[in-house]
């Protein structure tokens, strides 16, 4: 059973609404967008890495997220319903349910709209191009790019013991791994400025092939004619129980 714990250091409401009364596009029939998170950026950065909660947990949760696992053993990448582990070795794994998540956000993915984006010459390009097809970069957003990718590269971090060392030095040890002409699809968020600590300020990108035999959390892209799918959130509920630490 996960706990939610109702204070927080960074001095944030640990439920957050971020929509207003209206809705999207003038689509009133549109129903509240809940991102769910386990663990904060701060804390993450300092070297916890303890398990927030399940994978079972998170597929209750949303069908569609990104973050870190236990340990912080490699990429994490839900999609469709399906959690992906991409190792410090590049090899693609779906684990077991009782696998820890240390750090991530899922959501039941509903977008609102789409685009089609032309050719891109690097991963700035392509973010610039989603940062302006936000309509109101002050909130957060789901984001989804589906398409060719003429050049790729993308990381996966080694599995850490403990005493669990700060989240620089584990990225210091990284794995970089290089892909030419792949179709598959970038999955992630976008979270404003004023949300840094709480999470990544900017976009947390993971990237995985159609085959399912390769991905990462994105550094590079040079993409094709692609399709960008944003979903706006509405509320962030922030789950913080670490559940190696006493009580």
């Amino acid at each position: 059973m996960i706990r939610k714990l109702y204070s927080f250091r960074l001095f944030l409401v640990l439920i957050i609404i971020l929509g207003m009364a209206g809705t999207l596009y003038g689509d009133e029939t549109n129903t509240s967008s809940v991102l769910y998170q386990a663990g904060s950026f701060a804390i993450l950065e300092k070297g916890e890495y303890s398990e927030v909660f399940s994978i079972d947990e998170m597929n209750r949760l949303g069908d569609f997220g990104v973050g870190g696992f236990e340990d912080m053993d490699g990429e994490l990448l839900q999609l469709d319903g399906t959690v992906y582990q991409i190792t410090i070795d590049g090899v693609v794994n779906t684990p077991p349910g009782d696998t820890g998540v240390c750090f991530g956000n899922t959501l039941k993915f509903t977008p609102e709209s789409s685009y089609t984006i032309q050719e891109t010459s690097s991963l700035e390009e392509l973010n610039t191009i989603i940062r302006e097809s936000l309509p109101d970069p002050e909130q957060i957003y789901a984001v989804r790019v589906d398409g060719p990718f003429t050049n790729l590269s993308f990381r996966s971090i080694p599995s850490q013991e403990e005493p669990y060392p700060p989240l620089s030095a584990v990225i210091d040890n990284q794995s970089v791994f290089h892909l030419v002409n792949a179709t598959g699809t970038i999955a992630g968020f976008w979270f404003p400025e004023w949300m840094d600590g709480v999470n990544y300020a900017g976009f947390h990108l993971h990237f995985i092939t159609d085959a399912r035999d390769a991905g990462g959390h994105i550094l590079t892209a040079e993409s094709g004619v692609t399709t960008l799918s944003i979903q706006e959130i509405d509320q962030l509920n922030l789950y913080l129980d670490y559940k190696n630490e006493e009580n």
